[in-house]
Formats: C-alpha cells, structure tokens, sequence
C-alpha cells in the first residue's frame, strides 16, 4: 500500500483498505478514527484547484441538508494533494437494484430524484457557461470517434441524425454546478431508507437536464427506478424534457464508445452498452416518448 505518511495527522486513523472502484485516476482509501470512517483521496497535485473546489463545495451541499460527505483535511505536498471527508453510510443503489430486479424500485427512485433536484439547487442561476458550444464539441468528439470505428449498430445512424437535427436543443438551457458522474453507483441507500450522494466528479457547469443520461445504465435492470428518479425531480416533466433527453440519451450512447480501449472484446461490449441505451427510444430510435414511459 502506498507510503500515506505525507497525509496530516495520518497515524490518527487506521487505513482499512484501498479502493478500487472509480475512473477518476486518484488512489482513494477507507480510513476509521474513534468507530467513525473516512474517504481518503490521493492525486497529482496538478488536480489540486479542481480537488480544493469540489472540496469547498461540499459544504455548501452539508449546510442544504443534502447527505453527501462532510469536508474535513485538505492539503498539498510538491506533487500530490489529500483530501480526507465523511464516509456516507449505505449501499450502492446499483448493488440494491441488482440483487432483486423483480422489485419495483419507484420509491427509491423518488428519493434520488429530489436529491438530485436538491444537489442542483444549490447553485441554480448562479453560474454560467455557453452550454450550446459545450454541447456542440461534445458531439463533434463523439460522432468523429464513432465515425472512426466505422462500425453501424443497433440505432446508431438515427440517432446520429437526431444529434446533428435537434442539436439546437441545448441553445438557453438554464445552467448549475453538476455532479458530473451521476448514476445509481454513486448514490446510497441506508437502512432506513436515506438516500446519499457520493464521488462528485469535476466542477462541471450545465443543462442540469444533462445528468439524467446516467439512468441509461438502471434502465437495464428497473424501468420503475427510472420513473421514480424523473418524477422525484420535476414531479411533472415539463414541456421539451422528452426531446432534450432524448438528444442527451443519443450524445450519452456515442460518449460511452469513447471510453472503449480499443481492443476487439472491449470495443464489442461497449457498441452493446451504446446500442441497448439507444433502444430505450424504440428500434430505430423513432419513439417520442422512451419505451420506459409508456
């Protein structure tokens, strides 16, 4: 395990174990100190300014009552930064899903909705970037690579066609701080059926409308989480939603392609993710309304 001696007041804590989960490219750790326990994260100390907002951020998230972590060391060394917070006690809701997929998961989703709602509440009208510029390089970077592959699938040329169609679709959008990786893997669930918010990623300004792509990978397991997290957040979609998260879901698909590493099994696995989300909008990605919501 690495040498965390560099961390402040670090022989205050025992380290129970490193963990794996998580793309960010930080080593993060499972510390406990007086039977309470604590995040760890480790990074290049380049990530420092973007690590100390997140950070920051956090208690402006604690003071609205939203259950996330609580902030408490942050520092930096000549080449690395730590922060350490609060560890939010529960289950992964993915891991809850997946245990049982004959439930129906429609209140749980409720509650991740109107957290989700709350987390974007909290800089609502505050910030401000051209999100019709964010949105149109995006596109352009994830239909090039998928140009690249040169590999047709399930939806994926009338989808491409959606994009470059409804693009428009972002210009006005009102704008917040997002979560930036937000899915059923990064919110818990206690035993008393509180729901958490976890692993923030960037301090990514945008359509909070953007963050709903990450139900793409619920809906394989629970179409009824799905509903549940939409009508938690708005109660009633409002008018446009269905064609702006349709334009995401399609951006979302081609993004995943993205990450691919590009040998022959992965490249395979990830056209079958991209394909299968692309198809919650019908076989040809024809329906105005996702399949989930009929």
């Amino acid at each position: 395990m690495e040498n965390l001696k560099f961390v402040k007041d670090i022989e205050s804590y025992k380290i129970k174990g490193k963990i794996a989960e998580g793309c960010s490219g930080d080593e993060k750790y499972r510390l406990e100190r007086d039977g309470k326990y604590f995040l760890l994260r480790v990074g290049d100390k380049a990530k420092a300014a973007e690590r100390k907002d997140e950070y920051n951020r956090l208690s402006v998230y604690v003071d609205k009552g939203i259950n996330t972590h609580r902030p408490v060391a942050f520092g930096t060394t000549p080449d690395k930064f730590y922060s350490i917070v609060s560890w939010v006690n529960g289950t992964p809701v993915m891991d809850v899903i997946k245990k049982d997929i004959s439930q129906n998961y429609y209140q749980l989703g409720k509650k991740v909705g109107r957290a989700l709602r709350e987390l974007h509440s909290c800089s609502w009208g505050n910030t401000k970037i051209n999100w019709q510029d964010s949105i149109n390089e995006k596109a352009a970077l994830f239909l090039e690579n998928y140009h690249r592959i040169d590999i047709d699938f399930a939806c994926s040329k009338s989808a491409e066609q959606y994009i470059l169609t409804n693009i428009c679709l972002a210009s006005d959008r009102p704008q917040v701080v997002l979560h930036g990786d937000f899915h059923w893997n990064n919110c818990v669930v206690d035993e008393m059926g509180h729901v958490g918010i976890i692993d923030f990623s960037g301090n990514n300004i945008g359509d909070p409308w953007y963050e709903f792509g990450g139900l793409l990978w619920a809906l394989e397991y629970s179409d009824s989480f799905a509903n549940g997290q939409i009508d938690g957040y708005f109660g009633t979609p409002p008018d446009g939603f269905w064609n702006v998260f349709k334009l995401y879901v399609a951006l979302y698909a081609f993004e995943h392609l993205t990450y691919s590493d590009g040998t022959p099994e992965d490249l395979k696995n990830h056209i079958h993710n991209a394909g299968r989300m692309l198809k919650v909008f019908g076989e040809d990605f024809e329906a105005e309304l996702p399949l989930f919501r009929r």
